[in-house]
């Protein structure tokens, strides 16, 4: 399984993130926290055993083909974004099930 510790490396890791697959969160993780978005853990599965094993015990975040579209939306209308735009435009998302452009 592959450990992703917080946003900024989820971010870093994002040109990587698989095509196909969810980004799982620990149970206890909470969605409308954004310090929960900013420091928890991330967990990419590697095999279907490990998908078995999150599906059972873990929740999800956002399926990472999702996440990769919504960062690459954000930059594609303001290159520029900085982080936190960034995790804005995934609050939004969560919120509102639409891109922020």
């Amino acid at each position: 399984m592959i450990l992703i510790d917080g946003f900024e490396e989820l971010l870093e890791k994002c040109g990587s993130l698989p095509d196909v697959g969810w980004l799982y969160v620990e149970e206890s993780f909470n969605l409308n926290s954004i310090e929960d978005i900013k420091k928890r853990k991330y967990y990419i599965v590697e095999n279907e055993d490990e998908e078995i094993d999150c599906e059972e015990n873990y929740g999800t975040f956002l399926e990472a083909p999702i996440f990769k579209a919504i960062i690459e939306n954000k930059l594609e209308h303001h290159p520029n974004s900085d982080k936190n735009e960034l995790l804005n435009a995934v609050i939004y998302y969560l919120e509102n099930d639409d891109f922020l452009d």
